[in-house]
């Protein structure tokens, strides 16, 4: 394997050798058992001290790619090269030996890497719409999911956000003609899918006709959707006590329910009810397209 040292560049002799080694390693260009260089050569080589090369050595061997073998020196570990096969280590070493055989230093490649990831891989997720009891549910939810870090917006604002390089958008199926025509062509946008009733519904007890059902939630939608969704299932709309958190002593009457339906953004207000159940607007399929994006 061959190395290359700088001793201008502002990463240390140390680290670059621990850095090209691993990857080495990694990538398989330095096969198990195979014997490392001994200090001095690579001291003599590249007119470095000694101890900077046996001082990388040494982690490497704490951190279990090298073994010391007294009177012999330095090999690659055994089992470093079966742990790594099919790791993320060794794709990355694949691509950082590609790049090194078109001519990039391991400095460009590491500065090219951070802009990438700088301009590219933000967390930052804007949900375009209109409707703002919808558009708080769906930032909650989404946010709850992912990692990533939600702002919402309206279409009208769509065209000032669309400079912003490190942004993703999200926004419902049914806006995906709307939205989607005003969106470059580079413009990632999830448009996401909503729960059905069914996968809404599933794993939960059908209440009883002596039950009292709370629907709460800021949204109109919502308790429109949730009642249609119940009397579906032949609950009976006397038996549904129906609370929008916009007015006021909207909590009356909520300890005498035996169910409590509500969206994720309620739910935070709700904390101490153990009647709380969670119907989520966004299908999890597109939840997890979401979490790709992190």
């Amino acid at each position: 394997m061959k190395i290359w040292l700088s001793k201008n560049s502002e990463v240390p002799v140390r680290e670059q050798i621990i850095t090209q080694i691993t990857l080495g390693i990694a990538s398989g260009e330095l096969s198990t058992g195979a014997r490392l260089p001994s200090t001095r050569e690579i001291a003599q080589r590249y007119k470095i001290h000694s101890n900077t090369v046996s001082n990388a050595y040494q982690i490497l061997a704490e951190q279990g790619w090298l073994e010391f073998r007294k009177g012999s020196g330095f090999y690659v570990r055994e089992s470093s090269r079966e742990d790594l096969d099919n790791s993320l280590d060794r794709l990355i070493a694949q691509f950082v030996a590609t790049a090194q055989a078109g001519g990039f230093s391991i400095e460009e490649i590491r500065r090219r890497l951070a802009h990438f990831f700088d301009s590219h891989h933000s967390n930052r997720l804007f949900v375009v719409e209109n409707d703002l009891g919808l558009r708080e549910i769906l930032i909650e939810e989404i946010s709850a999911a992912t990692s990533l870090r939600v702002e919402g917006a309206e279409l009208e604002r769509l065209e000032t956000l669309l400079p912003a390089d490190d942004a993703f958008f999200a926004a419902m199926f049914d806006e995906k003609a709307k939205i989607g025509a005003r969106l470059p062509a580079e413009k990632n946008c999830v448009f996401l899918k909503a729960n059905s009733a069914a996968a809404t519904m599933k794993g939960e007890t059908r209440p009883t006709a002596d039950d009292l059902i709370a629907v709460v939630s800021g949204w109109d939608n919502f308790l429109v959707l949730a009642k249609v969704m119940l009397v579906a299932v032949q609950i009976e709309p006397e038996s549904l006590l129906i609370r929008s958190t916009r007015e006021e002593n909207w909590r009356k009457g909520l300890q005498s329910a035996s169910m409590i339906i509500c969206d994720s953004l309620t739910a935070k207000s709700l904390p101490d009810h153990k009647t709380v159940r969670v119907f989520r607007l966004i299908a999890d399929e597109s939840i997890r397209e979401l979490s790709k994006l992190t």
